[in-house]
């Protein structure tokens, strides 16, 4: 039977061993996490030094760019009411001229001055193109008047007189309105709360059935008497300066058809159709 014996010598000397690396030595296995870390740091900075220098690499080939490159053309969009030749005026001189001199801002304030346009914004592209957005204003009714005629915008500004392109859409004529001198550039708009009812009595007008392709002028006058006339009669519907307009409107058609239509277009001087519910008729020569 074989003996076995423990030789408690080798353990004392691997214990003694491993007391004497201590804690604070590190083996093979202690030191791979170092170059690790410092490689991803690496890449890192490597990453970010390479887009710097991308970045400022397309600075540089910008400024080149911009003073390598000339105007050849521009073009103007966004506009339906101006056509491109009045507006290509407003960039005369461009053409040829180069590109870096080309102020985006001064061009901007030039279109800006038409007063059709509310806004502009300039564009420039690296193959000699300038784009010019323009923001026209909306033709809202046209004011008739022998000292002042013009063209109301939707946000009332009263504009120069001008024959519209046939295909904008027809505006209701009209008269009596008083304007006033609003901003810094002298512009003209109708008197805030004369322009309200205008708008609201266009709102309820677009919303009919047979009105809106009957109406064709409407006149201001004070004392709460605003009146509008029909295509081919002289008779006065008078809706005042409040009120309900839509259900002014329905009256009107009611009493056009049944009426109007059988006792003749100038069988009356005027129609009040202020009052709900009620209309009242004013023969000629009353």
């Amino acid at each position: 039977m074989p003996d076995f014996v423990f030789d408690d010598q080798g353990v004392e000397q691997q214990d003694s061993n491993d007391r004497a690396q201590g804690p604070g030595d590190s083996g093979p296995s202690g030191d791979e996490g170092r170059p690790s870390a410092l490689h991803r740091w690496g890449v890192v900075v490597f990453v970010v030094v390479l887009l710097a220098g991308g970045l400022a690499g397309l600075g540089v080939y910008a400024q080149h760019w911009k003073r390598g490159v000339w105007v050849r053309e521009v073009i103007i969009s966004g506009n339906t009411l101006l056509q491109d030749s009045e507006l290509l005026g407003f960039a005369g001189g461009l053409v040829d001229r180069n590109m870096e001199s080309v102020d985006s801002a001064a061009l901007e304030r030039r279109f800006i001055a038409h007063p059709y346009i509310r806004a502009a914004s300039v564009g420039k592209e690296m193959n000699g193109i300038i784009r010019v957005q323009v923001d026209e204003r909306r033709p809202f009714a046209r004011i008739v008047s022998e000292w002042m005629p013009g063209i109301i915008d939707t946000e009332g500004y009263v504009l120069p007189w001008r024959e519209l392109p046939a295909t904008a859409p027809p505006l209701i004529d009209v008269s009596g309105v008083r304007v006033r001198k609003s901003g810094a550039k002298a512009s003209v708009k109708v008197d805030p709360e004369e322009f309200a009812v205008l708008q609201s009595f266009l709102d309820a007008l677009y919303g009919t059935e047979y009105a809106r392709l009957m109406v064709r002028k409407i006149t201001f006058i004070d004392g709460n008497k605003t009146y509008f006339t029909a295509s081919g009669s002289p008779i006065r519907f008078l809706v005042g300066n409040d009120g309900n307009y839509k259900e002014k409107l329905k009256k009107f058609e009611i009493f056009w058809q049944k009426v109007v239509a059988r006792k003749g277009f100038d069988a009356y001087d005027s129609v009040d159709l202020r009052f709900h519910e009620r209309v009242f008729a004013r023969e000629q020569n009353e």
